[in-house]
């Protein structure tokens, strides 16, 4: 079990990067200036992993499809851990008003509804994903996007 955790954890840290590397390109070519990365934080994730690898491995044991089990763990774990980097590193940088949805070519319904049309959400709105979700979050560097009940209440706005 340590042995999953640990080379998922790894696979976290490099989706973390990237995608915190992935905000800072993006940035520079709307900016048409060089940027740097924000750096992201690489959590313990450990112990969390290894409950949820024993957890994986104890159901894929008595399925007829465990490889395919286990492979949505090692799959949806950087995929979340990508779209997590990408919100910190644009609330990070300072630059990043707001964002929308990058859907993945085949996006599910869950995700089209979430896209609501390319909406604008402000930077600091958590950006929605699923266990397996490819969709990304894009910067959005003009000022003027409207906060949402969220956003606002956390600001002490409503």
């Amino acid at each position: 079990m340590r042995i999953i955790a640990q080379l998922i954890a790894e696979a976290n840290g490099r989706a973390r990067n990237l995608a915190d590397m992935a905000m800072a390109a993006q940035m520079m070519i709307e900016l048409g200036e060089p940027l740097p990365v924000q750096g992201v934080d690489h959590p313990d994730e450990i112990p969390r992993l290894m409950k949820a690898a024993n957890t994986t491995l104890t159901v894929a044991e008595t399925s007829e499809v465990s490889e395919a089990i286990v492979a949505r763990l090692a799959r949806s774990e950087p995929l979340e851990a990508a779209a997590n980097a990408a919100q910190d590193a644009m609330v990070r940088s300072g630059l990043t008003k707001g964002w929308i949805r990058q859907k993945s070519a085949d996006a599910c319904q869950l995700c089209e509804w979430w896209w609501r049309e390319g909406r604008v959400w402000p930077a600091e709105h958590p950006f929605q994903h699923h266990k397996g979700c490819t969709c990304s979050p894009k910067p959005v560097l003009r000022e003027g996007i409207k906060e949402t009940m969220k956003t606002a209440r956390a600001k002490g706005i409503r």
